[in-house]
């Protein structure tokens, strides 16, 4: 399709779709459905998207100090609504999290023993048909706390076959201890295959977890950081930090692998297990520090001898560095900066397709602080997120340093995708432009959401109109704004790497502004993508051909 062309039918397309057209439109890709106008009473907004069977779509919706299970049918009407009872006083419980099992739904919470000074954590089953809680609940597994201001937290993982989960609980900070963390491991029946209480031999305050997760077996990795020194501080020249994987199994047989780049920083990490039960880890690294990204790197750890087998990386090509900066700066060699690594996905050759945003959020001052000058921005670059957001991997919660005159502009730029093949060659990388810069509202319209499906990867994320004809090379990228011209876009990259760009929606048709970090691809070939702009809330079913 020519440039001309494209033109022609990206501005035929938000013509139709400005017009207000209601139900099934037909995108490039698959079919893209509208549901209703949902109306609530009070200021809510989705928590969660569950799951799906043959009668519709299960939901958990938040409301201020309540929650609410809900079912939609597959035109996306609203069919049923039910407050979760979680009780009040001492015998009031905390949601954690919701997911589907085996077919089941079942609602995760916890309660505070007050006596025994003992969190605990129950398991729910919910009826379909009533979306009430039905049986008893099961206790999977206590935390000890020491106050509810110190009392550690729960999460949880589920393998690739969705036939175990893993929680994970961590103790409250005690000091100057060791890290202390319980791992549970349970069937798709929510039978305990086993558990473990373990104090690793790293200072609290020197290790940070990053992620975990379970196999299809039931083995539990543990992917951390531990600090040589002073926590987060940097040697100059030469990281202060290990990434170490901890591998666990039922039989009580504990391995550890130390994961490192001799003398390059490693900006962030991944790993998955691959079909044969090898270990695949691969991320982005560094020569100069933590916030910017050079190039790639993969390993490759074999399950049997727990030796790396493979090691290898590479630095991104001056023809992709010139997609962000300037041919001169790019035959420099001058590193991308302040990109998270959010997903890797395993090729079926042993290959990684690895996706990473640009996110940092800054800080504008307008009183004298001593620390940063007059007027001027703190910024705050996260290199990676937190364990506790495996749900939800694009969410950023909380910020340091702020007070009520703070001013926080929230950025969520470029997408970067990453094919790399078995050798750790970079087969090809491709910059997916995007500019997403808010105030005051942990960016909460911006980022993307992101569905595999029929050999290609498929992003969707708000977007400026102006930019639906701009190239990838293009650097000059016009700011997404909430306005009713602001247009929800698809990206699609096959396995070759080509990219193409479509318009699915703009704010005008629906009223609403769409919150990609909840939107969830539901099934093999289903995404739904929901939207809310003050009491009005809207969902939507792409189905990718």
């Amino acid at each position: 399709m020519t440039l001309k062309n494209k033109g022609i039918f990206i501005a035929i397309a938000l013509i139709l779709l400005g017009s207000g057209l209601p139900g099934q439109m037909k995108s490039e890709f698959g079919d893209l459905y509208i549901g209703p106008e949902i109306k609530s009473d009070k200021k809510g907004t989705l928590e969660d998207i569950i799951g799906m069977d043959g009668d519709g779509y299960y939901m958990v919706r938040a409301e201020p100090k309540k929650f609410y299970l809900e079912q939609y049918d597959k035109q996306l009407n609203q069919v049923k609504s039910e407050e979760i009872d979680l009780g009040r006083g001492s015998e009031r419980k905390y949601l954690e999290f919701t997911e589907q099992l085996n077919g089941e739904i079942y609602l995760f919470t916890s309660q505070y023993d007050n006596s025994a000074k003992k969190r605990l954590l129950y398991a729910e089953k919910i009826n379909r048909k009533t979306l009430k809680r039905e049986g008893d609940p099961v206790l999977m597994t206590t935390n000890n706390y020491r106050s509810r201001s110190n009392d550690g937290f729960y999460d949880y993982h589920v393998s690739r076959d969705s036939t175990k989960m893993l929680v994970y609980y961590d103790t409250p900070y005690q000091g100057n201890t060791g890290e202390k963390f319980g791992l549970a491991v349970f069937d798709d029946q929510l039978n305990q295959l086993w558990s473990k209480e373990l104090e690793l031999p790293f200072k609290d305050r020197l290790y940070s977890v990053e992620r975990y997760k379970v196999d299809n077996r039931g083995n539990a990795y543990l992917l951390g950081i531990v600090y040589r020194g002073q926590m987060r501080a940097k040697r100059q020249g030469r990281p202060n930090y290990d990434y170490h994987l901890l591998a666990y199994n039922q039989d009580d047989e504990y391995t550890e692998y130390l994961l490192n780049l001799q003398d390059k920083f490693i900006t962030d990490m991944q790993f998955e297990i691959s079909r044969t039960g090898d270990i695949i880890c691969a991320g982005l690294y560094s020569d100069f520090g933590t916030t910017s990204v050079k190039g790639t790197f993969y390993l490759l750890i074999d399950s049997q001898t727990h030796e790396i087998k493979k090691e290898y990386y590479e630095q991104f090509d001056a023809q992709f560095l010139a997609d962000f900066m300037s041919e001169r700066k790019a035959d420099k060699g001058k590193e991308l900066t302040r990109y998270n690594l959010n997903q890797l996905e395993i090729r079926r050759d042993g290959g990684v397709v690895l996706v990473a945003e640009q996110f940092f959020a800054k800080e504008m001052r307008d009183y004298n602080d001593y620390r940063y000058g007059y007027g001027s921005p703190y910024y705050y670059y996260p290199s990676r997120y937190y364990s506790s957001l495996w749900r939800y991997p694009y969410r950023y919660y909380g910020y340091p340093f702020m007070n009520d005159d703070s001013e926080v502009q929230y950025n969520y730029n470029d997408i970067i995708v990453i094919n790399i093949d078995p050798d750790g060659s970079i087969r090809w990388a491709k910059r997916i432009p995007k500019r997403q810069r808010s105030k005051n509202d942990g960016g909460r319209h911006s980022s993307y959401t992101m569905s595999v499906a029929k050999g290609k990867m498929f992003f969707v994320f708000n977007d400026n109109p102006k930019n639906l004809h701009k190239k990838s090379s293009d650097q000059r990228i016009h700011n997404f704004t909430k306005g009713k011209e602001s247009v929800v876009v698809l990206v699609s990259v096959d396995g070759s790497g080509e990219m193409k760009k479509e318009p699915l929606f703009q704010v005008k048709d629906t009223k609403t502004i769409t919150k990609p970090k909840v939107c969830e691809q539901i099934s093999r070939d289903q995404m739904i993508i929901y939207s809310e702009k003050n009491r009005k809330a809207t969902f939507a079913r792409l189905t990718f051909e």
